[in-house]
């Protein structure tokens, strides 16, 4: 009985443990909760035989000028997010009869390019303009210049209406007087034309009351007055009024609009303090309206506190902002004189089509004081800032055709607006006289971090931590060549326990390309695996390849082969070095000189001559690499790099990438890593479980 039990207790942990296998074995994305970590294993996956395991995407750029000018310009294309003071990832000229084109590489999740139009002068002076351009199906299509002032949608432009409704019972409203206090509900009074009026400074306006402002309304800066919902002043137009001028308010101190208290202005305001429009407050301004300071606080309510409609003009010395949106239509000015302050979640927003509304910031700094939340500058609108020379402040987001840039851009794109009355028109002259462009240029390829497994020819445990290595490539380019190619590059872990070398080949370059290589550091070589030729690429190779270190940890500073930095709280000082690549003249031609065309790669336990490699997936092995070495889950000789199932042993990653820590694979560190299969635009490197990563 006691071995019958036995038995009986030995097939049921055995049906036990089977069962649990079956479970892990299969992949399904439905047995874990949201936002819980997938639990798989990477070679679980279902890999589809054309995917590339790329982060990055050829987007296609063209940026044309109109037929209004005889300059040649440069054009600068700065990928998503780019940092202030960053180089950009392509650069190049346009003019009216050459466009701009290129085919540049970008993270593949990369919504938006910021593309720059500048134009020096001889007298130092530039010109300089800043938009942000949509990438749509990996393509870049804008046109700058003169005639693009005047693009309109193939939709039927909203018309602004003017109040008629409102003025209807001008006639029938009362005459104010200074003695009045109280304006009763739906009450209508009026300062006729040729009047003069001193408000009462406690005169309380019920809901719906309203006063017509034809003659001059002198608000003084001792003013109490309140008001409820509804209430409302309009000032009237000569137009609308019949006299001989505009109605005018004016303000001899501060002044708020508050509490849904309303003002439509067609004619003038002034303010001689500050004016400030919150808590449901609102200006329409179809005329011209001054004051020495305007503060906007929407408090994230929907409507804006302060529209200029359609030929109005606002001046002010100072403008401050909270969680607002300013709305500006076409062919309308905005001055301000000196600060533009953000605060909180602002827009100032334009009209989707037609001509611009023009913000001038004479000479201004822009204050962003953001807390977390980037202020948007939207459709049709031209900041126009001469203050260091047009350039856009950092964390203000430019959408949907709004520009930023100095007066001589203005000028060379045609932005004008007609004015009024009472407000002037905005027509700026380029002046000057431009010179050439510069045939020496500076750009990056971008930021990248090599994420490497080392168990070739081997499935490996896919944390991608044995080498992580941090790179960027900066080109220095005179006419069409590349003078010089700088590798800023930082090891970040070593998760192995291998002696490791790490080099690059520049696939479409010979090592009679290059002059000479220079190290910022100086014990990148300690095992002399790497037997160079004169000009320090690796000699019996036919193209370049240009050693970067022979052994990771010496080269970090450690003895031995530990496994270092990629566990969560162990010390590791990041290992940054630059390695600069000199280039015989003319002899390099950019297109040679790609990010695809920088072939990194690593080599393990390795000596002087034959050696095992590892590549990218569709990597080209050097003429040193030992086929021998092939076997394991290789898929085929002819690609030595691929596994079986389509898996690969390097990743390229946008950035400084977040490794998983060592014990976690890609799944169980990133959020949906498997929606990548079938989204290749999928960021899933920005969507680590923090606990899982470095």
């Amino acid at each position: 009985m006691k071995t019958t039990h036995q038995l009986k207790s030995l097939l049921f942990i055995t049906l036990l443990a089977l069962v649990s296998c079956m479970n892990n074995d299969v992949y399904n994305p439905d047995s874990k909760p949201d936002n819980e970590p997938d639990n798989g294993n990477i070679t679980d996956l279902t890999i589809p035989s054309d995917f590339l395991w790329s982060t990055t995407a050829e987007v296609a750029v063209h940026v044309s000028i109109g037929n209004n000018t005889v300059h040649t310009y440069t054009i600068s294309i700065y990928p998503q997010g780019a940092d202030e003071g960053s180089l950009p990832v392509a650069i190049g000229t346009a003019s009216s009869n050459h466009p701009y084109n290129k085919e540049i590489t970008l993270p593949a999740s990369d919504t938006i390019v910021t593309v720059t139009q500048t134009l020096h002068y001889t007298d130092g002076s530039q010109m300089t303009l800043e938009c942000n351009v949509p990438i749509v199906n990996k393509k870049v299509t804008l046109h700058l210049g003169e005639s693009d002032n005047t693009i309109m949608s193939t939709r039927t432009p909203s018309i602004t209406t003017r109040s008629d409704n409102d003025l209807k019972d001008w006639d029938k409203a009362k005459e104010l007087t200074a003695d009045i206090t109280k304006i009763n509900k739906d009450e209508k009074y009026k300062v006729s034309a040729g009047n003069m009026v001193n408000l009462n400074d406690n005169i309380n306006i019920m809901e719906g009351g309203l006063i017509y402002i034809a003659g001059i309304l002198n608000i003084s800066e001792k003013n109490a007055f309140q008001n409820h919902k509804n209430a409302k002043f309009i000032i009237l137009s000569k137009e609308q009024s019949g006299g001989e001028a505009a109605g005018s308010i004016q303000c001899l101190g501060d002044f708020t609009v508050k509490d849904e208290f309303e003002i439509e202005n067609y004619g003038t305001m002034t303010v001689s303090g500050t004016l400030t429009i919150k808590n449901g407050g609102e200006i329409d301004n179809y005329g011209c309206l001054h004051a020495k300071r305007i503060e906007l606080d929407g408090n994230g309510k929907d409507d804006s506190p302060l529209e200029i409609k359609e030929r109005g003009y606002v001046f002010t010395e100072t403008m401050w902002m909270q969680k607002a949106t300013l709305e500006i239509e076409k062919n309308s000015l905005l001055e301000i004189e000196e600060t533009l302050e953000f605060k909180n979640d602002c827009e100032i927003e334009g009209d989707d089509d037609g001509k611009w509304a023009v913000v001038k910031l004479t000479n201004a700094t822009v204050i962003n004081s953001r807390n977390n939340k980037i202020p948007n500058i939207e459709n049709r609108v031209f900041i126009v800032c001469d203050h260091n020379n047009g350039k856009k402040p950092e964390n203000i987001h430019l959408e949907d055709n709004a520009r930023w840039g100095n007066t001589k851009a203005a000028a060379n794109a045609g932005v004008k607006t007609t004015g009024s009355d009472c407000a002037p028109a905005y027509n700026p002259e380029e002046g000057g006289t431009p010179e050439e462009p510069d045939k020496d240029k500076e750009y990056t390829l971008g930021q990248y971090t090599y994420a490497f497994e080392d168990l070739w020819p081997n499935f490996g445990d896919y944390d991608m931590n044995d080498i992580v290595l941090v790179t960027e490539a900066r080109l220095k380019v005179t006419g069409n060549y590349v003078t010089q190619a700088t590798l800023k590059c930082k090891l970040a872990a070593i998760g192995a326990s291998k002696r490791i070398a790490a080099a690059v080949q520049l696939d479409e370059l010979i090592a009679g390309d290059i002059n000479g290589i220079q190290y910022d550091t100086s014990n990148n070589f300690t095992e002399n695996m790497f037997k160079t030729n004169a000009n320090g690429t690796e000699q019996g190779q036919n193209l370049a390849v240009i050693p970067l270190f022979d052994h990771a940890h010496a080269f970090a500073g450690y003895t031995g082969t530990p496994i270092v930095g990629t566990y969560k709280n162990a010390e590791f000082n990041p290992k940054a070095f630059t390695v600069t690549i000199h280039f015989k003249e003319n002899s390099v031609e950019e297109s040679k000189l790609t990010l695809d065309k920088l072939n990194f790669f690593i080599t393990c336990n390795a000596t002087q001559g034959k050696r095992m490699e590892i590549h990218q997936i569709n990597g080209k092995a050097t003429d040193l690499f030992d086929t021998s070495t092939i076997g394991g889950v290789v898929a085929s000789p002819n690609t030595p790099f691929r596994a079986k199932g389509n898996f690969c042993w390097i990743m390229r990653i946008p950035g400084e990438f977040s490794f998983p820590l060592e014990g976690n694979n890609l799944r169980q560190s990133f959020e949906n890593f498997e929606l990548w299969i079938t989204n290749p635009d999928y960021d899933w490197y920005n969507h680590p479980f923090p606990d899982k990563v470095k």
